[in-house]
């Protein structure tokens, strides 16, 4: 079979997809809700709604309520707002019911200032901003984040560990929000002043900081990719990250952590092929070493992803997909068809039922494994099958096409596949 001149470059832009960052599957470990916020503060079990409503009522009734029925009244419709967010409620709806828990509170708040009541209405600000987070408005989202931050700030100027904790967690999860608007300067400094924010609790004596320490450190890492620093500075993000996941689950007997280490490992493995997709090397021995590197991490990463869902947890199967997925890809990328192929059937075959509902960012993945095998047989001589690839991609793409998304990397990749057909004639 014979090859135009150009097949070398026919690879898909590995700068058109944004793999790097929280991959979806992080998400979801935030909650049935998915949010991409990573700090979440608790919200209440088994609320009868029925008993709050009808508790709610009678207070509501009452013409003289007592300083401690006030704060009761604002409990109550924080946990409602905080029930109805979690079956996924309308917006409004819940905004409102935090409205009405914020108004008692700085009331009361005006007649005395009061620790309990300044504590209670951060927690709203801050269950307030996660909710607009998950409902993506996020210009919103930080604009309450910010409330949290000025309400917390008497207690955490005063050394209260717990508002310390809550300073935090909010400029992390603020640090998330800029970074998905793009505004990578102030996303960070929020993840900067966070990291130390971590660090002064950590002294202080609350443990499980390391953890939020590492969380903060993948975000840095990712976002100093995101603004093309230098890979050292990278690196050394991700390794800081990886050190302080490895001591919480040694220390702490934390296994399931292992799957947030497999996505930092992921990540290392992403910021340094894209570091040797750009940089020239001196010699070809120096790039074959970085890349055996990042092969490593990668396949590191898959091995405690797989150990994670072999031992129950099912959100690691969402993170292998990616994995298996992206090092086809790179094998694809470095001409290494037949490793590649060995991937990608795996991706294909697998984790097939994963794109049996609607859920964009699956199909895209998919999509994309079909688009790295359709070049990996192609690459092998194999065009019916590299058609048939083809074929199968651009149905993914075409149902993502008449879905609600219009994502640019959607257009992006159909036009890839329109190339690799034109290849094939």
């Amino acid at each position: 079979m014979q090859f135009s001149p150009d097949f070398v470059s026919l690879t898909f832009d590995w700068a058109l997809f944004d793999w790097s960052g929280i991959l979806y599957g992080a998400g979801l470990a935030a909650g049935a809700t998915g949010l991409a916020s990573v700090f979440i503060p608790e919200h209440p079990d088994n609320v009868d709604l029925d008993a709050v409503k009808k508790r709610v009522a009678e207070l509501e009734q009452s013409a003289t309520r007592t300083l401690e029925q006030n704060d009761e009244l604002a409990t109550l419709f924080t946990n409602w707002a905080l029930t109805l967010f979690d079956e996924g409620a309308e917006l409004n709806e819940i905004v409102s019911l935090f409205g009405k828990a914020e108004a008692i509170l700085q009331t009361t708040l005006a007649q005395g200032d009061d620790d309990e009541v300044r504590r209670q209405l951060g927690s709203v600000y801050l269950n307030w901003a996660v909710t607009l987070n998950e409902y993506d408005d996020l210009k919103s989202a930080i604009a309450y984040y910010q409330k949290g931050l000025e309400t917390f700030k008497p207690l955490d100027d005063a050394g209260d560990a717990d508002a310390k904790y809550d300073v935090a967690g909010i400029k992390l999860n603020m640090g998330t929000a800029y970074r998905e608007l793009g505004e990578l300067e102030k996303a960070r400094a929020a993840l900067d002043e966070s990291f130390l924010a971590y660090r002064a609790v950590e002294k202080i004596g609350v443990a499980e900081t390391r953890l939020f320490m590492a969380k903060v450190s993948v975000h840095q890492g990712n976002i100093l990719f995101d603004m093309g620093e230098s890979l050292d500075k990278v690196i050394d993000a991700y390794n800081r990250a990886m050190r302080l996941y490895v001591e919480v689950i040694e220390d702490c007997n934390q296994t399931e952590l292992e799957r947030d280490l497999a996505n930092v490992l992921i990540d290392r493995c992403m910021a340094s092929y894209e570091d040797c997709l750009d940089r020239k090397f001196d010699t070809a021995e120096e790039r074959d070493k970085r890349i055996a590197d990042v092969m490593l991490d990668i396949s590191r990463g898959i091995e405690l992803l797989e150990k994670q869902f072999g031992a129950g947890n099912m959100i690691a199967r969402y993170d292998l997909f990616h994995a298996v997925t992206l090092q086809g890809k790179i094998l694809c990328d470095e001409s290494r068809y037949a490793e590649a192929q060995q991937s990608l059937d795996r991706a294909v075959t697998e984790f097939a039922d994963l794109c049996e509902g609607d859920d964009d960012m699956f199909l895209m993945q998919m999509a994309m494994a079909y688009a790295s095998r359709a070049i990996v047989h192609l690459g092998l001589g194999k065009k019916d099958l590299s058609e048939q690839d083809c074929l199968k991609g651009s149905e993914l793409i075409n149902k993502l096409l008449h879905s609600d998304s219009d994502d640019e990397e959607i257009q992006e990749l159909k036009q890839q596949f329109q190339m690799l057909r034109e290849q094939l004639k």
